[in-house]
């Protein structure tokens, strides 16, 4: 992110810290109503209501500039640049640098911000904001008054919206910038950023949409319920083998049936509407490849399993590799007891008895294995082997892959692999409330830990894209659990279980630390072990007094 580049500037101070209460809560006065409205003041409040009701049409202008995945909101107050505002649309993370922290133009920025990204993008989290907004009669507000109760729950619910999300913020590691001089305007002119020419203040802020932009909540909801699946049923198992067909399967994978039913059972009701209508779909038969991607750590190869053993199939799993060729997948002779036989791979095993084969991490994979996929694949499901033998696809074979994208050693999937495939599902990383679950579950830690464990992932992938590297280091749903696990076995003792855990994964390259005993002299080197350990002792160092 563009802001990100900040830090080379030497801000004044860098969140969190610097005079937090004043920039959420302003200073206390002793006024009964906030001046211009019939409404209470409160101090904890009055901040953010007064960046709502005490707009001016033109003291405030806010201007956007695009930058890849990224929105940077610029705020001008009385013809001064104040703040900036960057958002990211790949994280949704929030950055923010300010020059003037005691006025209220910077809640006005982040108001402005949120309606202008829910209305183009319908982020979920900023719903809430936007439909209360559009409850208001902003129109009638250009100077700042007439303000009564009317309107004030819909004024005071934003402002106490706006005040959690700054407070968030702020807490968040480098994610809000406290500037003793304008050092943004050094960054825009290196980097020749031209903002937008027109302010979306009077769109965004007043509602005053000629060109007719926002959106129509009402019609958007009776669309967004006409294209709404309706509450799906989470399935039974419904084996396609009867029990005469299952008892003549070679043993390894009549048990590898009962793992797969087991595991089905234990996490079904961690699927989704996607998962259900493939299960339906295998079913049925005519639908028989899938592929599963998205980031690291989603459950994409537990998912193939789960589908597996709803179904009461068999599965046999490769994971992708450059050292994979054909024979690894369809077999090869081998010299067994002084006698050269032919030994069936995982793929043609699949093909003949029937099941579920499974390639994880399929673009790890060199071009031409893949290629040798296309007979399978394509209708005829054959395939010739080394022995000569035409081996035709049993009515129960099923292919499922999974792949992570854009990570280090995959290749692109070309596009005649891509066509064979029958259901394409991205996954995208879990909400946090699921991650405690399965972290709950799998480990059988406290509610309590789990959430905050799920909820510092965001906070570990931002320290890892803004000071580690995003090709060698990654902190997932896996290493949470590790992680989870061993501070089971240790007693509750988060930080230090994390230090073999989570602080393992970012130490490998940093020649600063030299072992990992102490947190203390983790915390005390540069880099992401270090940030990382910070935001962990942050969390949790009220469950332990000292590190």
């Amino acid at each position: 992110m563009i802001l990100d580049e900040l830090k080379q500037y030497r801000p004044y101070s860098i969140s969190p810290g610097y005079h937090s209460d004043q920039i959420l809560y302003g200073q206390k006065e002793s006024l009964e109503l906030i001046e211009g409205t019939t409404y209470p003041y409160e101090y904890e409040t009055a901040k953010a209501i007064q960046s709502i009701v005490h707009s001016v049409d033109n003291e405030d202008d806010v201007y956007l500039f695009i930058h890849e995945q990224s929105l940077l909101f610029q705020m001008i107050h009385a013809n001064q640049k104040e703040a900036y505002l960057e958002y990211s649309l790949h994280d949704q993370r929030f950055i923010i640098a300010t020059t003037q922290q005691q006025n209220d133009s910077l809640y006005r920025l982040l108001f402005i911000a949120i309606n202008y990204i829910y209305n183009h993008y319908q982020i979920e989290s900023f719903e809430d904001i936007y439909t209360n907004w559009r409850q208001l009669k902003m129109s009638n507000h250009h100077q700042g008054n007439n303000w009564d109760a009317n309107e004030y729950k819909y004024v005071l619910h934003i402002a106490q919206s706006l005040i959690q999300l700054l407070k968030d913020i702020l807490q968040q590691h480098d994610c809000f910038l406290s500037l003793h001089y304008d050092s943004v305007e050094e960054l825009m002119q290196h980097l020749h950023i031209t903002f937008n020419t027109q302010s979306l203040t009077p769109t965004y802020l007043f509602q005053n949409d000629p060109q007719q932009l926002l959106l129509d909540l009402q019609s958007k909801q009776q669309i967004y319920q006409s294209l709404s699946s309706s509450s799906y049923t989470i399935l039974d198992i419904c084996p396609l083998y009867s029990k005469q067909e299952r008892q003549k399967l070679p043993l390894f994978l009549q048990e590898s049936i009962k793992s797969n039913e087991q595991l089905y059972m234990q996490n079904r009701e961690y699927l989704d509407q996607n998962d259900f209508d493939l299960i339906k779909s295998f079913q049925r038969g005519k639908t028989w490849s899938c592929l599963y991607y998205g980031p690291s750590g989603t459950g994409k190869t537990t998912k193939l399993l789960c589908i597996a053993g709803a179904l009461g199939l068999p599965s046999l799993k490769m994971v992708g590799s450059r050292s994979i060729d054909e024979s690894t997948l369809f077999g090869k002779y081998v010299l067994r007891n002084g006698e050269t036989v032919f030994e069936y791979g995982p793929l043609s095993l699949m093909m003949k008895y029937g099941g579920m084969f499974i390639f994880d991490e399929i673009n790890m994979v060199d071009s031409d294995i893949i290629s040798s996929l296309n007979d399978v694949l394509d209708g005829t499901k054959q395939k010739i082997l080394d022995n000569g033998e035409i081996i035709h696809a049993h009515p129960f074979f099923r292919f499922g892959e999974s792949m992570n994208i854009g990570y280090t050693g995959t290749n692109e999937m070309n596009l005649s692999h891509k066509s064979r495939i029958q259901n394409k599902i991205k996954i995208s990383q879990l909400p946090i409330d699921k991650m405690a679950q399965i972290i709950i579950k799998e480990t059988g830690i406290e509610a309590i830990i789990a959430r905050k464990m799920a909820t510092l992932l965001d906070a570990f992938h931002n320290v890892i894209i803004n000071e580690g590297n995003e090709t060698t280091q990654r902190i997932d749903l896996r290493t949470l659990l590790n992680w989870a696990n061993k501070t089971v076995d240790l007693d509750g003792d988060v930080i230090r279980a994390s230090l073999v855990t989570i602080i393992s994964e970012l130490a490998e390259e940093d020649d600063e630390i030299l072992n990992l005993e102490d947190a203390r002299q983790i915390l005390a080197t540069n880099g992401p072990a270090s940030s990382v350990m910070s935001l962990i002792v942050h969390e949790f160092m009220q469950q332990k007094d000292e590190i």
